[in-house]
């Protein structure tokens, strides 16, 4: 901006200054900004209540406590008093704390559940209140806390709730990490306690392995570390085996064997994808005995396992009846 075009806008406010309608402005504001400032000393001379929060700061927590439950954050305090006064209270306040003294509240044991009931809050809240003010209304009007000195215990976790595969598929394990955790809390309830459960969770539709987080159900006057764990759902699909399996006699005469055409079997079955290498041959036992085959009306053997391994299903023999024929060994 040059000097000429600065001579010219200093002119204009000059001249508006000066004119009629600026005064008429000035006076306006004057009367406006006096009238405005009676009526907020009226309005606050007059009673309101008002909610003032004291946030909550616990002291003195001497090494080697641990404090098992949570405090209230704040102290909701509704003060009934003049305008001006809780006007004051909103900067005067803006940064106090309720300091509960842990010292000043414990008995001295290795473990305590510590109240401090409303009269010992309202004494707490005086040195930040005038005694024009009223208290209507504390919340929480009761502060209590649990605490342990040292008395602890490592508690394995179980998972609560369920989890669903989709078809084909097998849920093999569901498995926590860590798989235990630390509890703080009164000795008698460590010893009886077996298990940690977490929340009830869901696994649904699952195709292959799923992790979540999840939370440790809480429980009252125990503190929990970790306070959240992951729990893993694994899942596999089921595969078919075959394996061929030899036929054999028991419980025979000496100098008699059992011979079946053909000597083996297949056997198919169906097992997890992880557990397909642990199983072979030796899992599987096909065998007559002698009497069962006495008792036999042709020469017909029906092919049946003596037992089936855990894991394994859908159990299939090929072929279902062979040929049998009992033989005299010769003499040594």
């Amino acid at each position: 901006m040059d000097r000429f075009q600065f001579s010219r806008m200093f002119g204009a406010i000059k001249a508006f200054l000066l004119s009629k309608r600026s005064r008429e402005a000035l006076v306006f504001s004057f009367f406006f900004v006096i009238s405005a400032g009676f009526w907020l000393m009226l309005t606050l001379n007059d009673e309101y209540d008002m909610e003032v929060v004291f946030p909550v700061a616990l002291e003195n927590v001497d090494d080697g406590t641990v404090i098992t439950s949570d405090l209230p954050d704040n102290i909701r305090v509704t003060l009934h008093d003049k305008g001006t006064t809780l006007l004051g209270y909103s900067f005067r306040l803006r940064r106090s704390a309720l300091s509960v003294d842990f010292d000043a509240h414990t008995s001295g044991k290795n473990y305590g559940h510590v109240i401090i009931p409303r009269s010992e809050v309202q004494r707490l809240l005086q040195p930040f209140i005038k005694p024009s003010s009223r208290i209507v209304y504390i919340s929480p009007d009761t502060i209590d806390y649990y605490y342990s000195r040292g008395v602890m215990r490592r508690v394995p976790v179980a998972f609560r709730g369920r989890a669903q595969v989709v078809q084909n598929h097998y849920l093999s394990r569901i498995t926590c990490d860590p798989d235990s955790v630390t509890v703080w809390g009164e000795q008698e309830f460590l010893d009886s306690l077996t298990v940690v459960p977490t929340e009830i969770t869901n696994f649904t539709n699952l195709e292959g392995n799923s992790t979540r987080k999840v939370a440790l159900t809480p429980m009252r006057g125990v503190k929990v570390e970790p306070a959240e764990v992951f729990v893993t759902a694994h899942v596999s699909t089921f595969v078919e085996k075959r394996l061929t399996v030899p036929i054999i006699g028991t419980n025979f005469p000496a100098g008699l064997t059992l011979r079946t055409f053909p000597a083996k079997a297949t056997v198919s079955f169906h097992i997890l994808a992880d557990d397909y290498n642990d199983y072979d041959a030796s899992n599987f036992v096909l065998t007559a005995t002698y009497e069962e085959l006495m008792q036999s009306p042709d020469s017909l053997l029906h092919l049946k396992l003596r037992s089936i391994p855990e894991g394994v299903s859908h159990v299939h023999i090929n072929p279902e009846s062979v040929q049998f024929l009992i033989e005299q060994t010769a003499d040594e």
